[in-house]
């Protein structure tokens, strides 16, 4: 018998009966009036209602008319931030970060501020599908109190950029020493080492950030090429791009994730799939900062994995990772020709090649039998669901956040028919507007 229909003796903890589950699994199945067993949050047994259990469930949600898929990943993004949104739009990358959002950051920087943002994140996020994020941001202890409190799954990546005013390098390296110690309590949280940019760190200290990495087994989380001028300035400062740099110093040689990657040249991308780093496509976020368009399919094509993220909200505005689908197919559109990128193609950067960017395929991105039930549930009974002829294509095309309807992380459900069950949703956007009143105040 297939694995993925297996059966089992035990009651499950959660069942969830009817809808198309679309489970990306080896033979990309789609399975119609699926029904999920799930069991100390994985996944025991996946078949069609046609053969029912005869055992009951100690909880059963209901996903008729709706399409189940594994939980979207949103690869890169800054949780913190999301108290700035909306707060210096209309303006380039350079000029929006260097004269806007570092200055903010630095005045009102806090873990309140941190621990805030991110759990208003979260309710987004949550209610958009997202059941895991990569973060990158200072006071990441912050942000993983505040995933812990939620039940979603994270990769908190403490932000390291020189600019802020610590550049003492033994500091540097006792404070991420702390920071792994306070988080390790959080048992759905991994730790990861941010450093910003070529540009926001030092020679010196990224050649200590490799060592640093390999010791202690870290993901490495980082902005790459985001724009010509980042381009150009390495290129005149070392005589190679960062991409080369990084490979050189051994950067690569951890577990990886490379953020935007947009100005890249061929040999860029070969080097980045020989050292298997992980691609995040943020193409949102690139249109409103006015950078390039990613070479995503090309990427692809290259055997690079490549992801989807939101970056934050203050270059987005929102963490609406099926926006950001639609959003990417049709720059690939623009960019390479209709086709190059397909919908089936966008759905799976969301999901198995989202954790496989991550390095985290072998627990989740797929509906398969010993994976952890992370898992979403989408509405298809609204108007731009009618009709649906091909499930990848109205994910790709029509749906948006608000048709998500069920959210579960590790069998622990965070969301039943929209209405959040760990998170006081609305005592978190009571103080979220309290603290948009100090900062507009101050502006």
């Amino acid at each position: 018998m297939n694995l993925e229909h297996q059966e089992f003796k035990s009651i499950p903890d959660l069942t969830i009966i009817g809808g198309t589950a679309l489970t990306f699994n080896k033979t990309n199945e789609i399975i119609e009036n699926a029904q999920i067993d799930i069991l100390n949050g994985r996944i025991v047994s996946i078949k069609t209602l046609e053969k029912p259990t005869s055992l009951k469930a100690k909880k059963v949600i209901d996903a008729a008319q709706c399409l189940v898929l594994p939980g979207l990943i949103n690869g890169h993004t800054h949780t913190g931030m999301t108290l700035l949104r909306g707060i210096a739009d209309d303006l380039p990358l350079h000029t929006w970060l260097n004269d806007k959002i570092f200055p903010l950051e630095k005045k009102w920087g806090s873990q309140e501020f941190v621990y805030l943002g991110t759990l208003l994140a979260q309710v987004e996020m949550i209610r958009s599908g997202t059941t895991l994020f990569n973060d990158m941001y200072y006071f990441e202890e912050s942000a993983a109190k505040a995933v812990h409190e939620s039940g979603l799954r994270a990769i908190c990546g403490q932000t390291l950029v020189e600019i802020s005013g610590v550049e003492d390098t033994q500091k540097i390296f006792s404070q991420f020493d702390e920071y792994l110690s306070t988080i390790s309590q959080y048992h759905r949280v991994l730790p990861a080492i941010a450093p910003h940019s070529i540009y926001g760190v030092s020679d010196k200290v990224w050649e200590k950030v490799a060592w640093y990495a390999e010791q202690k087994g870290l993901r490495v989380h980082l902005h790459l090429q985001e724009t010509a001028t980042e381009l150009e300035d390495c290129q005149k400062k070392r005589n190679m791009t960062p991409t080369e740099f990084f490979e050189k110093i051994g950067i690569w040689k951890n577990r990886s994730v490379a953020a935007h990657a947009v100005c890249m040249s061929d040999n860029d991308i070969e080097i980045l799939s020989r050292n298997r780093v992980g691609v995040i496509h943020n193409p949102e976020s690139n249109l409103k900062l006015g950078t390039q368009i990613s070479p995503v399919a090309k990427m692809r094509a290259a055997g690079v994995r490549v992801g989807v993220g939101t970056d934050g909200t203050a270059s987005n505005n929102n963490l609406d990772l099926l926006q950001e689908a639609d959003t990417a197919i049709k720059l690939q559109a623009l960019q390479n020709g209709v086709g190059k990128l397909k919908s089936e193609d966008v759905v799976r950067m969301l999901t198995l090649e989202g954790a496989q960017a991550l390095g985290l395929d072998h627990e989740i991105g797929s509906i398969e039998v010993g994976k952890s039930a992370d898992l979403i549930a989408i509405s298809t009974e609204f108007a731009h669901a009618v009709p649906l002829y091909n499930p990848f294509s109205h994910l790709a095309y029509s749906a948006c956040g608000r048709d998500v309807k069920h959210s579960v992380v590790g069998g622990t459900v965070l969301m039943e028919n929209g209405v959040l069950l760990t998170l006081d949703e609305e005592a978190i956007l009571s103080e979220a507007r309290s603290w948009g009143r100090r900062i507009a105040s101050s502006l």
